[in-house]
Protein backbone atom coordinates (compact mmCIF):
# COMPACT_ATOMS: atom_id res chain seq x y z
CA UNK A 1 0.00 0.00 0.00
CA UNK A 2 1.18 3.35 -1.14
CA UNK A 3 0.27 6.73 1.14
CA UNK A 4 0.83 10.19 0.09
CA UNK A 5 1.02 13.11 2.34
CA UNK A 6 0.53 16.28 1.88
CA UNK A 7 3.37 18.97 1.40
CA UNK A 8 4.28 20.38 4.50
CA UNK A 9 2.43 23.95 4.70
CA UNK A 10 5.52 26.04 4.21
CA UNK A 11 6.77 24.62 1.40
CA UNK A 12 3.64 25.42 -0.20
CA UNK A 13 3.44 28.71 0.53
CA UNK A 14 7.15 29.57 -1.07
CA UNK A 15 6.72 31.91 -4.44
CA UNK A 16 9.14 32.92 -6.59
CA UNK A 17 9.10 35.77 -8.93
CA UNK A 18 11.38 35.58 -11.44
CA UNK A 19 11.82 39.20 -13.41
CA UNK A 20 14.09 38.53 -16.73
CA UNK A 21 17.06 41.07 -17.10
CA UNK A 22 16.47 43.67 -20.39
CA UNK A 23 18.78 42.46 -23.11
CA UNK A 24 19.00 45.72 -24.36
CA UNK A 25 20.89 47.24 -21.27
CA UNK A 26 24.23 45.35 -19.76
CA UNK A 27 23.64 44.72 -15.90
CA UNK A 28 26.59 47.06 -15.58
CA UNK A 29 26.65 50.31 -17.04
CA UNK A 30 29.63 49.84 -19.61
CA UNK A 31 31.42 51.97 -22.14
CA UNK A 32 34.07 50.87 -24.85
CA UNK A 33 36.18 52.65 -27.01
CA UNK A 34 38.99 51.40 -29.26
CA UNK A 35 41.01 54.63 -30.72
CA UNK A 36 44.48 54.53 -32.10
CA UNK A 37 46.45 57.13 -29.84
CA UNK A 38 50.00 57.68 -31.30
CA UNK A 39 49.61 54.72 -33.77
CA UNK A 40 49.03 52.34 -30.99
CA UNK A 41 45.21 50.90 -30.97
CA UNK A 42 44.21 52.06 -27.07
CA UNK A 43 41.18 50.13 -25.73
CA UNK A 44 39.13 52.61 -22.84
CA UNK A 45 36.40 50.49 -20.89
CA UNK A 46 34.45 52.26 -17.71
CA UNK A 47 32.27 50.22 -15.66
CA UNK A 48 30.37 51.98 -12.75
CA UNK A 49 29.42 49.30 -9.89
CA UNK A 50 27.38 49.98 -6.67
CA UNK A 51 30.37 50.96 -4.74
CA UNK A 52 33.34 52.06 -6.96
CA UNK A 53 33.88 52.93 -10.88
CA UNK A 54 36.32 50.76 -12.81
CA UNK A 55 38.17 52.30 -15.71
CA UNK A 56 41.18 50.26 -17.70
CA UNK A 57 43.10 52.02 -20.41
CA UNK A 58 45.28 49.68 -21.90
CA UNK A 59 47.70 49.58 -25.12
CA UNK A 60 48.97 46.07 -24.18
CA UNK A 61 46.00 44.43 -24.00
CA UNK A 62 45.92 43.61 -20.29
CA UNK A 63 45.34 44.96 -17.12
CA UNK A 64 48.93 46.30 -15.82
CA UNK A 65 48.77 48.53 -12.75
CA UNK A 66 45.57 48.76 -10.70
CA UNK A 67 45.30 52.14 -8.74
CA UNK A 68 42.73 53.17 -6.62
CA UNK A 69 41.90 57.11 -6.22
CA UNK A 70 39.75 58.80 -3.70
CA UNK A 71 38.95 61.93 -3.74
CA UNK A 72 37.15 64.43 -0.72
CA UNK A 73 36.61 67.39 -3.48
CA UNK A 74 34.58 70.69 -2.18
CA UNK A 75 32.07 71.49 -4.50
CA UNK A 76 34.10 74.53 -5.19
CA UNK A 77 36.74 72.94 -6.51
CA UNK A 78 34.44 71.24 -9.36
CA UNK A 79 32.73 74.39 -10.54
CA UNK A 80 36.71 75.42 -11.58
CA UNK A 81 36.27 76.36 -15.11
CA UNK A 82 38.02 73.75 -17.47
CA UNK A 83 39.19 75.71 -20.31
CA UNK A 84 42.64 76.27 -18.76
CA UNK A 85 45.90 78.56 -20.50
CA UNK A 86 47.32 75.49 -22.80
CA UNK A 87 43.61 75.39 -24.58
CA UNK A 88 42.49 71.78 -23.28
CA UNK A 89 39.06 70.75 -21.67
CA UNK A 90 40.02 68.97 -19.02
CA UNK A 91 40.11 69.96 -15.39
CA UNK A 92 42.80 70.34 -14.06
CA UNK A 93 43.87 67.66 -11.21
CA UNK A 94 42.03 67.86 -7.94
CA UNK A 95 44.79 68.50 -5.00
CA UNK A 96 42.30 66.13 -2.04
CA UNK A 97 43.41 63.61 -4.72
CA UNK A 98 45.15 60.41 -3.17
CA UNK A 99 46.17 57.53 -5.40
CA UNK A 100 47.48 54.18 -3.96
CA UNK A 101 48.83 51.61 -6.02
CA UNK A 102 46.70 47.87 -5.36
CA UNK A 103 48.60 45.50 -7.67
CA UNK A 104 51.29 45.23 -10.58
CA UNK A 105 54.26 47.08 -11.74
CA UNK A 106 54.98 49.83 -13.68
CA UNK A 107 56.99 49.31 -17.49
CA UNK A 108 60.28 51.26 -15.54
CA UNK A 109 60.57 54.11 -12.26
CA UNK A 110 60.02 56.66 -14.59
CA UNK A 111 56.56 55.84 -15.34
CA UNK A 112 55.60 55.56 -11.12
CA UNK A 113 55.15 59.20 -11.33
CA UNK A 114 53.36 59.60 -14.87
CA UNK A 115 50.93 56.53 -14.05
CA UNK A 116 49.86 58.07 -10.49
CA UNK A 117 49.60 61.77 -13.06
CA UNK A 118 47.30 60.01 -15.52
CA UNK A 119 45.19 57.79 -12.56
CA UNK A 120 44.51 61.45 -10.79
CA UNK A 121 43.59 63.51 -13.99
CA UNK A 122 41.09 60.56 -14.70
CA UNK A 123 40.00 60.91 -10.86
CA UNK A 124 39.46 64.60 -12.04
CA UNK A 125 37.50 63.89 -14.87
CA UNK A 126 35.49 61.27 -13.11
CA UNK A 127 34.91 63.57 -10.18
CA UNK A 128 33.81 66.78 -12.28
CA UNK A 129 31.29 64.88 -14.36
CA UNK A 130 29.83 62.73 -11.27
CA UNK A 131 29.67 66.04 -8.71
CA UNK A 132 28.56 64.60 -5.10
CA UNK A 133 29.49 61.09 -6.31
CA UNK A 134 32.09 59.81 -3.31
CA UNK A 135 33.29 56.17 -4.77
CA UNK A 136 36.40 55.43 -5.38
CA UNK A 137 37.55 54.95 -8.66
CA UNK A 138 39.92 51.94 -9.69
CA UNK A 139 41.71 52.84 -12.68
CA UNK A 140 44.13 49.97 -14.69
CA UNK A 141 46.99 51.06 -16.77
CA UNK A 142 49.14 49.26 -19.12
CA UNK A 143 50.57 51.84 -21.59
CA UNK A 144 53.04 50.41 -24.18
CA UNK A 145 56.67 52.20 -23.30
CA UNK A 146 57.98 55.35 -25.81
CA UNK A 147 60.49 53.95 -28.03
CA UNK A 148 64.25 54.57 -27.11
CA UNK A 149 63.63 54.41 -23.95
CA UNK A 150 65.00 51.57 -21.65
CA UNK A 151 62.51 49.46 -20.56
CA UNK A 152 64.79 47.17 -18.13
CA UNK A 153 65.06 47.83 -14.29
CA UNK A 154 68.67 50.30 -14.37
CA UNK A 155 68.17 51.23 -17.65
CA UNK A 156 66.88 55.16 -16.69
CA UNK A 157 68.33 57.47 -15.21
CA UNK A 158 67.20 61.22 -14.13
CA UNK A 159 67.52 62.46 -17.24
CA UNK A 160 65.25 59.44 -19.34
CA UNK A 161 62.71 60.47 -16.08
CA UNK A 162 62.90 64.16 -17.22
CA UNK A 163 62.33 63.49 -21.07
CA UNK A 164 59.57 60.55 -20.54
CA UNK A 165 57.43 63.22 -18.78
CA UNK A 166 58.39 66.47 -21.21
CA UNK A 167 57.88 64.68 -24.55
CA UNK A 168 55.57 65.96 -26.97
CA UNK A 169 54.49 61.89 -27.68
CA UNK A 170 53.96 61.53 -23.95
CA UNK A 171 52.05 64.86 -23.76
CA UNK A 172 50.00 63.62 -26.73
CA UNK A 173 48.96 60.14 -25.91
CA UNK A 174 48.39 61.98 -22.12
CA UNK A 175 45.81 64.04 -24.21
CA UNK A 176 44.01 61.13 -26.30
CA UNK A 177 43.66 59.06 -23.10
CA UNK A 178 41.94 62.12 -21.40
CA UNK A 179 39.57 62.36 -24.07
CA UNK A 180 38.90 59.06 -24.66
CA UNK A 181 38.10 58.45 -21.54
CA UNK A 182 35.93 61.43 -21.13
CA UNK A 183 34.06 60.22 -24.25
CA UNK A 184 33.39 56.63 -21.80
CA UNK A 185 31.15 58.66 -19.61
CA UNK A 186 29.19 55.61 -17.08
CA UNK A 187 29.33 58.11 -14.35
Amino acid sequence: MTSFSAPAPALSAIKIDITPIPTTSPVLPTKRLTTPINSIPTHIIAQSFADRIFITVTQLNKFGCLYQATTSASPSALDHDPVEASGSDLPPPLASTSVSKLVGSEPSPAYTALYQLYVAQIASIVKRGAGGDARPIIVSLALKPSEGKGSAEGDWDDEGDLLLLTSEDERTRFIAVMEAVQKCRVW
